[in-house]
Protein backbone atom coordinates (compact mmCIF):
# COMPACT_ATOMS: atom_id res chain seq x y z
CA UNK A 1 0.00 0.00 0.00
CA UNK A 2 2.88 2.13 0.35
CA UNK A 3 4.46 2.30 -2.71
CA UNK A 4 1.21 2.31 -4.36
CA UNK A 5 0.23 6.07 -2.20
CA UNK A 6 4.01 6.86 -3.11
CA UNK A 7 3.71 5.80 -7.04
CA UNK A 8 0.60 8.09 -6.86
CA UNK A 9 2.02 10.94 -4.77
CA UNK A 10 5.08 11.26 -7.62
CA UNK A 11 2.65 10.81 -10.59
CA UNK A 12 0.53 13.73 -8.96
CA UNK A 13 3.51 16.27 -8.55
CA UNK A 14 4.98 15.43 -11.93
CA UNK A 15 1.92 16.47 -13.05
CA UNK A 16 1.94 19.80 -11.44
CA UNK A 17 5.50 19.91 -12.50
CA UNK A 18 4.47 19.72 -16.21
CA UNK A 19 1.47 22.06 -15.84
CA UNK A 20 3.41 24.60 -14.73
CA UNK A 21 6.50 24.12 -16.74
CA UNK A 22 3.80 24.59 -19.53
CA UNK A 23 2.60 27.89 -17.70
CA UNK A 24 6.09 29.21 -17.35
CA UNK A 25 6.03 28.34 -21.62
CA UNK A 26 2.63 30.31 -22.33
CA UNK A 27 3.74 33.49 -20.32
CA UNK A 28 6.78 33.74 -22.40
CA UNK A 29 4.57 33.42 -25.40
CA UNK A 30 1.52 35.70 -24.21
CA UNK A 31 -0.72 33.30 -24.44
CA UNK A 32 -3.27 33.50 -21.22
CA UNK A 33 -5.60 30.94 -22.84
CA UNK A 34 -5.30 28.23 -21.04
CA UNK A 35 -4.61 30.05 -17.53
CA UNK A 36 -8.30 29.03 -15.71
CA UNK A 37 -8.33 25.55 -16.77
CA UNK A 38 -5.09 24.85 -15.70
CA UNK A 39 -5.10 26.71 -12.16
CA UNK A 40 -8.46 24.25 -11.73
CA UNK A 41 -6.34 21.52 -12.81
CA UNK A 42 -3.63 22.84 -10.32
CA UNK A 43 -5.47 23.05 -7.18
CA UNK A 44 -7.10 19.62 -7.58
CA UNK A 45 -4.05 17.97 -8.38
CA UNK A 46 -2.70 19.66 -4.84
CA UNK A 47 -5.85 18.32 -3.32
CA UNK A 48 -5.12 15.01 -4.69
CA UNK A 49 -1.55 15.29 -3.54
CA UNK A 50 -2.30 16.34 -0.29
CA UNK A 51 -4.67 13.66 0.45
CA UNK A 52 -2.75 10.86 -0.97
CA UNK A 53 0.35 12.52 1.54
CA UNK A 54 -1.91 12.06 4.45
CA UNK A 55 -2.95 8.14 3.27
CA UNK A 56 1.12 7.83 3.10
CA UNK A 57 1.79 9.01 6.22
CA UNK A 58 -0.96 6.85 8.28
CA UNK A 59 0.42 3.93 6.92
CA UNK A 60 4.05 4.85 7.36
CA UNK A 61 2.52 5.45 10.97
CA UNK A 62 0.61 2.22 10.95
CA UNK A 63 3.93 0.37 10.29
CA UNK A 64 5.99 2.35 12.54
CA UNK A 65 3.21 1.25 15.70
CA UNK A 66 3.53 -2.18 14.08
CA UNK A 67 7.48 -2.64 14.93
CA UNK A 68 7.42 -0.85 18.45
CA UNK A 69 10.42 0.70 18.63
CA UNK A 70 12.35 -1.03 15.43
CA UNK A 71 13.89 2.20 13.32
CA UNK A 72 11.72 2.37 10.26
CA UNK A 73 14.49 3.28 8.05
CA UNK A 74 15.43 -0.53 8.86
CA UNK A 75 11.81 -2.20 8.02
CA UNK A 76 11.25 -0.49 4.72
CA UNK A 77 12.39 -2.10 1.94
CA UNK A 78 15.16 -0.46 -0.73
CA UNK A 79 12.52 -0.25 -3.36
CA UNK A 80 10.36 1.84 -0.94
CA UNK A 81 13.33 4.10 0.57
CA UNK A 82 14.34 4.34 -3.26
CA UNK A 83 10.80 6.01 -4.37
CA UNK A 84 10.74 8.06 -1.09
CA UNK A 85 14.04 9.78 -2.34
CA UNK A 86 12.06 10.40 -5.75
CA UNK A 87 9.59 12.05 -3.62
CA UNK A 88 11.86 14.09 -2.12
CA UNK A 89 13.39 14.84 -5.92
CA UNK A 90 9.82 15.67 -7.40
CA UNK A 91 9.11 18.03 -4.46
CA UNK A 92 12.06 19.63 -5.31
CA UNK A 93 11.49 20.09 -8.77
CA UNK A 94 8.02 21.28 -7.83
CA UNK A 95 9.94 24.10 -5.73
CA UNK A 96 12.05 24.85 -8.63
CA UNK A 97 9.68 25.37 -11.12
CA UNK A 98 7.29 27.20 -8.80
CA UNK A 99 9.93 30.12 -7.95
CA UNK A 100 10.64 30.14 -11.53
CA UNK A 101 7.19 30.56 -12.74
CA UNK A 102 6.32 33.23 -9.73
CA UNK A 103 9.55 35.00 -10.89
CA UNK A 104 7.46 35.25 -14.53
CA UNK A 105 4.10 36.31 -12.84
CA UNK A 106 5.97 39.15 -11.40
CA UNK A 107 7.60 40.54 -14.18
CA UNK A 108 4.28 40.44 -16.23
CA UNK A 109 2.71 42.24 -13.34
CA UNK A 110 5.13 44.76 -13.03
CA UNK A 111 4.88 45.13 -16.65
CA UNK A 112 1.26 45.70 -16.56
CA UNK A 113 1.29 47.64 -13.91
CA UNK A 114 4.10 50.41 -15.44
CA UNK A 115 2.04 50.34 -18.46
CA UNK A 116 -2.05 51.19 -17.20
CA UNK A 117 0.45 54.09 -15.06
CA UNK A 118 1.47 55.49 -18.36
CA UNK A 119 -1.56 54.54 -19.98
CA UNK A 120 -4.11 56.53 -17.49
CA UNK A 121 -1.28 58.93 -16.00
CA UNK A 122 -1.46 57.60 -12.55
CA UNK A 123 0.93 59.52 -9.96
CA UNK A 124 1.12 56.56 -7.57
CA UNK A 125 4.15 54.45 -7.87
CA UNK A 126 2.74 51.85 -5.38
CA UNK A 127 1.73 48.62 -6.65
CA UNK A 128 -1.86 48.22 -7.67
CA UNK A 129 -1.99 44.51 -7.01
CA UNK A 130 -4.21 44.44 -3.80
CA UNK A 131 -3.72 48.32 -2.69
CA UNK A 132 -6.81 49.65 -2.64
CA UNK A 133 -5.52 52.90 -1.96
CA UNK A 134 -4.71 53.51 -5.49
CA UNK A 135 -8.30 54.11 -7.25
CA UNK A 136 -6.87 55.18 -10.75
CA UNK A 137 -4.87 52.57 -11.24
CA UNK A 138 -7.77 50.25 -9.59
CA UNK A 139 -10.03 52.33 -12.04
CA UNK A 140 -7.69 52.06 -15.07
CA UNK A 141 -7.94 47.95 -14.62
CA UNK A 142 -11.44 47.74 -14.33
CA UNK A 143 -11.61 49.59 -17.39
CA UNK A 144 -9.09 48.11 -19.26
CA UNK A 145 -10.81 44.63 -18.16
CA UNK A 146 -6.98 43.09 -17.96
CA UNK A 147 -6.39 39.60 -16.80
CA UNK A 148 -3.17 38.37 -15.75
Amino acid sequence: MIKQYLDEAIAELEELISITNQDIQNIQKADHSSVDEHTKKKNELVRKFEKTKSQLDNELIKLAQASSGTDLASILSDEIKDRLGDLRSSLERLHKVNKEYAKSVVVVKEFYDSLLKAMMGAQNTASSYGDSKNSSLADAEKLLKLRV
